[in-house]
């Protein structure tokens, strides 16, 4: 009876994160409470299954995502680019590659909503279609989320799960990580994506007059601030293994240490006030409650084993084919749900992958981590930040379809398919 349960949960979250009904924390609160009530998992269990650390990551990162919004720190960087530059196509690349790097210490939303006012001003003095500009922003700080561990929720709980460092995720064990698997080809793709646009008829001109670029004024001790403490929070990330922290401590750290800066010797208490406000995503906490708890159910009824079982039949134990399946099945599921969910489901299948075939669990995760972060990109609704630039352009009267939207990924995402496996392979294979 509860496996039934435990599955029809699972197909009924991803059918309503699918189609975005209802709001992401009632379909928290349906997990939790019928979990719950039909006695599926004891309270005591469900505690035990909710990875407290990660969550407080993840709120932490958040709020501290809030001030370095409120410092100007990214728009100054973006500013800086687009007032020196001339040639179309270095413009064009260069707004879409830097909102790409500029996601390795941002959320990827938040990298979307700090870049359209700025592109907006572009098209706007260039006569040009706002939406490649805004879809190809979209589609570069998904692929950034996960090179670092502190980028996106799935990198920040694959590396909760393992107990990983923020140099884990560039060398793992001499090994290049998720930072050169990702940031490689997105750089690649970020190159395809501008010949192609330009290639389609899009006109975009260079910008005529520099002076209306960089006229906010910076407020460079709150960026000098911001750049410390986010600095203090990768170091802490970097040798809690040494100093053995919790991950909560380390973001803590970084976003109270920003914020009693701003209070205490600024009087700064509006953008505190907005951080707080904006930052504390108590919807996504609630979500991620939710799941971690189903997660917790897949692994307890063998749901989790069966899996990985029928994975290992599909390839005959072949870790090459077992890596493939495992990435293109992720990139197919990421394009149509929500990667954070997938991921937290996946996490105890990859540790039974480990345990019947004896590799180390990280080959797999790497793998998984991947494979959902390329997916998330083919589709408006696989992530986020895509669907928040969907509704940007729809706001400025430019209403971008489906099918136009994986018209403008397919390209995109296809190159980073490719050569984010083939890197997958040459360093882990």
């Amino acid at each position: 009876m509860y496996p039934v349960l435990v599955l029809t949960l699972l197909f009924a979250m991803i059918v309503m994160v699918a189609i975005g009904k209802p709001e992401r924390e009632w379909i928290g609160l349906i997990l939790i409470t019928t979990l719950l009530a039909t006695g599926a998992v004891s309270i005591i269990e469900g505690i035990n299954y909710v990875n407290w650390d990660v969550l407080g990551l993840i709120l932490g990162m958040s709020i501290f995502s809030v001030l370095m919004e409120e410092s100007g720190i990214a728009e100054y960087i973006a500013d800086m680019l687009l007032s020196r530059i001339k040639s179309p196509f270095i413009l064009f690349y260069t707004v879409i590659l830097s909102a790409g790097i500029v996601s390795i210490a941002l959320e990827n939303v938040t990298v979307v909503l700090l870049y359209a006012p700025i592109v907006f001003n572009i098209v706007k003095k260039t006569s040009s279609d706002p939406a490649p500009f805004i879809v190809g922003i979209a589609l570069s700080s998904n692929m950034a989320g996960s090179a670092t561990m502190i980028g996106d929720p799935p990198a920040i709980i694959t590396a909760g799960h393992y107990d990983l460092k923020f140099t884990d995720f560039i060398f793992y064990k001499g090994k290049p990580s998720m930072f050169f698997i990702t940031l490689i080809p997105m750089i690649i793709s970020c190159l395809t994506y501008t010949i192609i646009t330009l290639r389609s008829n899009q006109k975009i001109n260079p910008v005529q007059n520099n002076a209306e670029i960089g006229v906010r004024k910076y407020d460079r001790a709150y960026m000098a601030e911001t750049l410390l403490f986010l600095s203090v929070k990768i170091t802490l990330l970097s040798i809690r293994d040494i100093i053995h922290i919790p991950l909560s401590l380390a973001a803590l750290v970084g976003v109270g240490g920003l914020i009693l800066t701003r209070i205490i010797v600024h009087k700064d208490y509006s953008s505190v006030k907005t951080s707080i406000k904006k930052g504390f995503e108590w919807k996504l906490l609630v979500f991620l409650i939710g799941v971690f708890i189903l997660s917790g159910s897949f692994a307890k009824y063998g749901l989790a084993d069966e899996t990985a079982k029928g994975l290992l039949g599909l390839a005959g134990g072949n870790l090459f084919i077992l890596t493939g399946i495992l990435i293109w099945f992720s990139v197919a599921v990421s394009a149509v749900i929500d990667n954070t969910p997938y991921v937290v489901t996946m996490l105890p299948v990859i540790d039974d992958l480990a345990a019947n075939t004896g590799v180390e669990p990280i080959v797999y995760a790497w793998a998984l981590l991947l494979g959902a972060t390329l997916g998330g990109g083919i589709t408006y609704i696989g992530a986020s930040a895509n669907l928040v630039a969907v509704r940007l352009l729809e706001k400025r009267g430019r209403r971008i379809t489906f099918i136009e939207f994986i018209k403008r990924s397919i390209p995109f995402n296809i190159v980073n398919i490719l050569a984010g496996w083939l890197l997958f392979i040459v360093f882990w294979l």
